[in-house]
């Protein structure tokens, strides 16, 4: 029954998912990512272990710091994975459709543009929320360790599979609009690059013109850095002004300099010492919303902008058939 719901729901993704279920490429991607999640754990906490012991207080930095470390370590990692492979995954789902000759039957069916694009997405994002959800249980092993809450747990996956999906509708619209899988996958490649490195680049852009301008404000310089995925996971992950020596700590490091200045050392949540006077300064609070939701709104505006586009290409080609 769930079956036939499924199919009546939209045929394309149904076809996509048994394709993909009966797939022995799909078992080994999964086990090469969990292997290498549980390796990156190892490690994590081997290094971390070894940091503690040369702390003031060995206990409370091995229950909550190297915690913390293990957890964000595992989370870059699945960034870093899922940047790399859904650009590879949902590019050719239209254009590699287009290279084999089967995207014109497909579209002069009763299934409409949208339903087409939305099975390709709802594909190729089943199988990121199919990663996620079997790394579940190796997230809990940092929080069984300390340092971390049930809240930063569940928010870090939620927002992961936003990105996603997010990453995935990019992916698919640049399948749509490009007609061969090759120009596709650079495009979507070029694109997830230009979302990381790109906010990079135009932070420190900003931060000349601010600097020029004697300004302190700090909306501006940071607005730049919303693009990025990472800003995202890592404020999901727990507050940028938390102390951190993981693998977000540099673009922690990026957000609280344009706040509080450069060469900030944190000593607690939201606290630092100012470099130049020794005294502590408080990082400012940025209203509205938190950074992951900021971050998030843009990714979606960006994969909205690319979905338009590419679901006017789906649309039957009427003058083809016509002639």
């Amino acid at each position: 029954m769930s079956g036939f719901a499924l199919q009546t729901l939209n045929p394309v993704l149904d076809r996509e998912l048994r394709q993909r279920s009966r797939s022995k490429r799909s078992v080994v991607l999964l086990t090469l990512f969990l292997a290498l999640l549980i390796g990156v754990l190892f490690l994590a906490y081997k290094g971390s272990e070894q940091t503690a012991q040369f702390g003031a207080d060995p206990i409370t930095a091995l229950t909550v710091r190297v915690g913390r470390t293990m957890f964000e370590w595992v989370l870059a990692t699945q960034m870093v994975v899922l940047l790399f492979m859904i650009p590879g995954i949902s590019a050719g789902a239209v254009a590699g459709e287009r290279d084999r000759q089967t995207l014109v039957p497909l579209q002069v069916t009763l299934i409409g543009p949208v339903q087409i694009f939305l099975g390709k997405v709802l594909a190729s994002s089943g199988f990121i929320l199919l990663l996620v959800v079997a790394s579940t249980p190796i997230l809990a092993v940092p929080y069984l360790v300390g340092g971390i809450s049930l809240a930063n747990v569940v928010r870090a996956l939620a927002v992961l599979l936003a990105i996603g999906f997010l990453m995935a509708v990019i992916g698919v619209s640049c399948s749509c609009i490009f007609r061969r899988t090759q120009t596709a996958t650079l495009a979507a490649y070029a694109l997830v690059l230009v979302l990381v490195l790109g906010s990079l680049v135009g932070m420190a852009v900003l931060a000349v013109i601010d600097g020029s301008r004697g300004s302190d404000t700090v909306e501006p310089r940071i607005v730049a850095l919303y693009p990025n995925p990472f800003l995202a996971i890592a404020d999901a992950a727990g507050e940028i002004g938390s102390p951190s020596s993981g693998p977000f700590s540099p673009i922690k490091n990026l957000v609280l300099e344009a706040q509080l200045g450069p060469n900030v050392q944190m000593i607690d949540q939201g606290i630092a010492i100012d470099p130049n006077t020794g005294e502590q300064v408080e990082a400012k609070e940025l209203t509205g919303m938190p950074l992951w939701a900021r971050s998030l709104l843009v990714q979606l505006a960006l994969a909205v902008a690319l979905a338009i586009p590419g679901v006017r290409r789906l649309r039957a080609p009427q003058k083809e058939l016509v002639a």
